[in-house]
């Protein structure tokens, strides 16, 4: 058999793009039927000091270049963001050239034009490697004829890593954040993964992949871990659960739920248990079938893994290709969803403040089923206490109108903490 060669253009050269360059340069003439020739590397400073020496020719600040070459056949691109990411896919695939891309924040904005413009041209688009959590997923999914009806998934391996470490070394959030910034594990500015929204992108592209809808984000709840302390942990975990970040979606007959949130997770569930970098994802089809995987959602490695694996895919001829969205998606809005929640209330220490709290939720039908109150302020160096409640199940409607109203007595000190308990887990 002929072999196959996959004349390929990197674009970025950055931690995931190091990678990418280093297992390329390593496999190259070693795998049976393909090869794979790194033949440019698009960067932004040719002169800037690196991890791995490359051949000078090898490098150039034109990405121009690398699209006109006609002998390329492969682009992948690791810049991230939205433009010029955009532009540069789009015009590669209008070349002919397949593509594979790491970057989620650009699908979950533009997939269904990106994925159009591949098939319009018959061209390859890789995008495991924008949910490395779940790209072996990815394929058998988007190719099965079964609905997913429930998805609940950890996404973000830099959170994930955070609230493990804010419990097992006993330290706040600040401190664990820059601690997984020594460690790679998220960029010098962390908003996109401690605010919720690189895991809400890995969802919308899984959803896109999936179903044909690419939800924009602004259509969904998305929250992140920015608030969380180390006394939640601790709270949480006497009450039988642990913190984790998920993103949720769910199907009821037309209608489509979608968020991305903190949650508290019974610690008998077995997605509760990842730990560190570790990622998850847990799916029940249309008709009962339960799948379940995990792997590491973080580092330059795994990322660059999941891109040879597209590599792989276009040298043997897999495409994968995200079914036609036919029907027009209903989302069921936040202040419809019914669960239980987590309180926790920075009050003063004196007589009458759980009843004032107490009789605030009760005027919304919201019924309390455990109440811990721990500490005592001189401990704590303030001159209030926390007061954590556990309700009942209630209507996120009217938890919020109660938090409302109880955000503005005189007794709170700081903005009420809320986090939704998901007992939806297989």
């Amino acid at each position: 058999m002929k072999k196959k060669i996959l004349y390929i253009g990197l674009l970025g050269l950055g931690t995931v793009g190091e990678g990418v360059a280093e297992l390329l340069l390593k496999r190259k003439n070693k795998i049976k039927n393909y090869e794979f020739v790194l033949k440019s590397i698009v960067v932004k400073h040719l002169h800037k000091k690196r991890n791995i020496s490359f051949p000078s020719n090898l490098l150039t600040s034109d990405f121009r270049k690398v699209l006109k070459d006609e002998e390329i056949n492969t682009i992948i691109e690791v810049i991230g963001g939205i433009r010029p990411a955009k532009e540069i896919i789009i015009e590669a695939l209008e070349r002919k050239k397949n593509v594979i891309t790491a970057n989620k924040m650009l699908l979950a904005e533009a997939g269904s034009q990106i994925f159009k413009k591949a098939q319009e041209n018959n061209c390859y688009l890789g995008v495991r490697a924008s949910n490395i959590a779940s790209y072996r997923l990815i394929e058998s999914l988007s190719s099965s004829p079964s609905e997913i009806k429930k998805l609940v998934g950890i996404f973000n391996g830099t959170c994930n890593y955070i609230l493990t470490e804010m419990e097992r070394r006993k330290k706040d959030f600040s401190f664990i954040l820059k601690e997984a910034q020594r460690r790679g594990y998220t960029e010098k500015d962390p908003s996109n993964d401690i605010d919720g929204y690189d895991t809400a992108h890995k969802l919308a592209v899984l959803l896109g992949l999936t179903s044909g809808y690419f939800p924009p984000l602004h259509s969904f709840l998305i929250e992140g871990i920015r608030r969380i302390s180390y006394e939640d942990i601790l709270f949480t975990k006497e009450l039988g659960y642990r913190i984790k970040l998920l993103a949720i979606a769910r199907r009821d007959n037309d209608r489509l739920e979608i968020r991305v949130h903190p949650a508290l997770i019974s610690r008998n569930k077995a997605i509760s248990r990842l730990e560190g970098v570790e990622n998850g994802i847990e799916i029940q089809d249309e008709v009962g079938v339960e799948i379940g995987m995990q792997a590491p959602g973080a580092g330059k490695y795994p990322t660059a893994t999941a891109i040879l694996e597209d590599l792989i895919s276009i040298a043997k001829g897999r495409k994968i290709t995200p079914p036609s969205d036919k029907k027009e998606v209903n989302l069921k809005k936040i202040e419809e969803v019914v669960t239980r929640y987590y309180l926790r209330f920075e009050a003063l220490d004196k007589p009458g403040v759980l009843s004032e709290i107490s009789g605030i939720l009760g005027k919304y039908n919201i019924s309390i089923q455990a109440v811990l109150q721990k500490g005592e302020k001189k401990e704590r160096g303030k001159e209030s206490v926390p007061v954590i409640m556990l309700t009942h199940k209630a209507r996120e409607k009217d938890i919020q109108k109660a938090l409302g109203e109880i955000r503005e007595l005189s007794v709170i000190k700081e903005e009420p903490l809320l986090i939704r308990v998901e007992e939806g887990i297989f």
